[in-house]
């Protein structure tokens, strides 16, 4: 599957508003371009900051599991490696930088 940079996703979409509204004019579709672009921007920017924070959590409660003493051996094995997992894609989201 082909990935679409917000940018390209924002033109396509003013070329559709554009033959749907004509009248718009090359300043008019700059501008719509550009605010198109910066609300799919902002989306995915508290998109990835919340996956972050349920990473986050989720590392927390495997962390939980894994201290407790009640435990079993093998449960506390498997949080350790859910917990970590956890942590690490939260690590790659934010390595992700700004959307």
């Amino acid at each position: 599957m082909e990935e679409l940079s917000l940018a390209a996703i924002a033109a396509m979409t003013t070329r559709d508003v554009l033959r749907a509204h004509p009248g718009l004019g090359a300043a008019g579709a700059e501008d719509l371009a550009h605010r198109i672009e910066t609300a799919l921007r902002t989306a995915v920017r508290q998109e990835r900051r919340s996956c972050v924070a349920e990473c986050e959590h989720r590392r927390t409660l495997w962390a939980g599991t894994e201290d407790r003493s009640s435990t079993p051996p093998a449960l506390r094995s498997e949080a350790r490696f859910r917990g970590n997992e956890a942590a690490v894609l939260a690590d790659v989201l934010r390595s992700r930088g700004p959307a």
